[in-house]
């Protein structure tokens, strides 16, 4: 999860006006943050209740609503998520713990 974050915060160092007409750069980030959701729902339970600060339901919402959306991306949505949301994520996640006998 802190790989995709890492290559997500690297996509958008192009600021918002080149993502804005970017395609390439958004199917990325979209792309990654769907990875991302995907890999908070498959995280056990046991870690998730280990570390209730990681937003876990949040980040697999997201996933879901943006896979929702088919054809359609809403960068503006996208943009803020990522550039407002995502940073106390990482902090959280490097901060995030697999309790023992636990799988990520």
């Amino acid at each position: 999860m802190l790989e995709m974050l890492r290559d997500i915060r690297e996509h958008l160092r192009i600021g918002w006006e080149a993502f804005s007409r970017d395609r390439d750069t958004q199917k990325v980030v979209a792309y990654d943050l769907l990875i991302l959701g995907e890999a908070a729902s498959k995280t056990s339970r046991r870690t998730q209740k280990a570390n209730p600060r990681v937003p876990w339901d949040d980040i697999v919402d997201y996933r879901n609503a943006l896979i929702h959306e088919y054809q359609r991306l809403d960068l503006e949505g996208t943009w803020d998520f990522a550039v407002h949301r995502l940073p106390e994520l990482e902090r959280r996640l490097r901060r995030a713990r697999v309790p023992p006998g636990g799988e990520a």
